[in-house]
């Protein structure tokens, strides 16, 4: 990989790993709630994820990183308390299963927009299409939590 699209790399990595941490949290944060009951099973899943996605990452940024300029990645306690405040005051399944689709669809988005600098790279692609499917499977259920919402709001005595 040349220097600049390297540089580029390990910049969108490192914003990877902390939209993982971000998401880390969310799933956390929605496992607190006590009205998340049939989702319990996705949330925890989620979250170790997270988890597991996080130290993957961790390991593509350390090998592409340069140990002169690139720094350490951190955890932010900034990233950590916005995330929070988005679920805090939420109760419906919905409405959190919501939120945690449009995190999976924004993290989607920047797995893809990696694409492009990996194809030299097979076992890194291979790794981040391993995180894309997954990710893919969390959005697509959390999707139909929210459609189920929906449709119960517009056919209110439909049983």
């Amino acid at each position: 990989m040349e220097d600049s699209k390297l540089n580029e790399f390990v910049l969108k990595i490192s914003a990877l790993w902390n939209e993982q941490k971000k998401r880390e949290v969310l799933y956390l944060e929605a496992l607190k709630k006590d009205s998340m009951g049939p989702l319990r099973k996705l949330l925890t899943q989620g979250h170790f994820s997270a988890l597991l996605f996080q130290k993957e990452i961790h390991w593509i940024y350390d090998y592409f990183k340069c140990f002169l300029n690139d720094k350490d990645l951190v955890n932010s306690a900034e990233v950590n308390s916005d995330s929070v405040q988005a679920l805090h005051n939420l109760e419906e399944k919905a409405e959190v299963a919501d939120v945690l689709k449009k995190t999976e669809g924004k993290i989607l988005q920047s797995y893809r927009s990696l694409y492009k600098y990996i194809e030299r790279e097979p076992e890194t692609k291979r790794l981040l299409d391993e995180h894309l499917e997954r990710i893919s499977e969390f959005y697509e259920i959390l999707s139909k939590q929210v459609i189920v919402k929906r449709s119960e709001i517009s056919h209110p005595f439909a049983a």
